[in-house]
C-alpha cells in the first residue's frame, strides 16, 4: 500500500484506519461481530475523546496477551475495566487468532504513537506503526479498508491530531 496519502490524513484519521483493518479482520476470521462490539466500542472512542490518556488506560487493559495474564479480575488492579467486562474479554479471548492480539496492540501502539509530543510534519512515527498494520493485513491476507472515507480527515487540523469525529460511522460493525 502507498503509504504517501495517508501523510495528508490526520492522527484521528489514522487510527480510525486501524481500527477498520481491525473490524476486516474480525469478519475475515468468521467471527461473530457482536462479540467484539465491546472492544470496538473502546477503540472507536479514540476519534472523539478529549484525553488521550483515558483511551490508552483502557485499551492497554483490553488487549488480549495483557488481560489473559490474570486468571481473575482481582489479580490485577485494574484502572478502567470492570469486573464484568475482564471475565467477558477473558471468555473472548480463550480461543483467538493470534492476528486479533496483534492487531490490538498495533492499534494500541498507533495511537500512543504521538502520546505527550506535537505532530510534526507527516506524523512519521504515526506513519510507521500504520504500516506495521497494513503489512500485517496483507501477510494475513485481510481484507485492506478503502482509504477514500479517511482522506476528509485533514493532518491540517487540530497541530495533526484532527478535529474529533464519531468514529462509529466509520464502522462496519456498530
Amino acid at each position: 500500500m502507498d503509504m504517501e496519502k495517508f501523510k495528508h490524513i490526520s492522527m484521528r484519521g489514522r487510527v480510525a484506519y486501524g481500527i477498520s483493518c481491525f473490524e476486516n479482520a474480525i469478519i475475515a476470521l468468521k467471527y461473530d461481530v457482536n462479540d467484539w462490539k465491546i472492544i470496538l466500542n473502546y477503540l472507536w472512542k479514540f476519534t472523539s475523546i478529549q484525553y488521550l490518556d483515558d483511551w490508552n488506560d483502557i485499551i492497554v487493559e483490553l488487549i488480549p496477551e495483557n488481560l489473559t495474564e490474570f486468571k481473575t479480575y482481582e489479580e490485577e488492579e485494574f484502572e478502567r475495566l470492570s469486573k464484568d467486562e475482564f471475565i467477558y474479554m477473558y471468555s473472548l479471548y480463550q480461543n483467538i487468532d493470534g492476528s486479533v492480539d496483534a492487531l490490538l496492540r498495533g492499534i494500541y501502539d498507533l495511537g500512543i504513537s504521538h502520546a505527550y509530543t506535537v505532530i510534526e510534519g507527516y506524523g512519521e512515527s504515526s506513519l510507521k506503526s500504520l504500516e506495521r498494520i497494513i503489512k500485517f493485513m496483507i501477510d494475513y491476507n485481510f481484507p485492506l479498508p478503502s482509504i477514500e472515507p479517511f482522506l476528509k480527515f485533514s493532518i491540517e487540523e487540530n497541530r495533526g491530531w484532527g478535529d474529533k469525529f464519531d468514529g462509529t460511522k466509520l464502522s462496519k460493525i456498530l
